[in-house]
């Protein structure tokens, strides 16, 4: 990594009403930050009208942006996410601009099998466990930026 700097944490502007923001963070280089970034896009692209997504992949700079969204969070899910180190990290941003954690891809899977359930079988097939050769992460921007 040498002497890479970090790239810019991209805004986050208002949500529009009616929409849910998915956003997802992590290491550019993470099988499981990849697999998210493939969830999100696939529920961005099948459901437009309810969800946009904003992305950041940076390897350098991720631990120090996850703990800017962290302080972001309410208390109680600050303590629920105050050790969170590995990536990817997902959470929600809402129009009313508060945010909530999921977590981990795990948990990501986890409420996507929740949210889709009954209604989209294409997309909770995507929501399990990724081959180590998803490992490059897709930079394509979020919806959002």
């Amino acid at each position: 990594m040498g002497g890479k700097v970090a790239k810019p944490v991209p805004i986050r502007n208002s949500v529009p009403i009616g929409k849910t923001r998915i956003c997802v963070m992590g290491f550019s280089l993470s099988h499981h930050t990849n697999r998210a970034g493939n969830i999100t896009r696939k529920i961005i692209l099948k459901y437009p009208n309810k969800y946009e997504s904003w992305f950041y992949f940076d390897t350098k700079g991720y631990r120090k942006a996850l703990y800017g969204i962290i302080s972001e969070l309410n208390d109680i899910q600050k303590q629920e996410f105050e050790n969170q180190k590995s990536s990817p990290f997902v959470f929600l941003q809402y129009p009313d601009g508060h945010i909530e954690g999921i977590g981990g891809r795990d948990k990501f899977c986890d409420w996507t099998n929740a949210e889709f359930k009954d209604k989209d079988e294409e997309i909770c097939q995507l929501a399990g466990e990724p081959s180590v050769s998803e490992v490059w992460v897709d930079e394509t921007p979020g919806s959002v930026q």
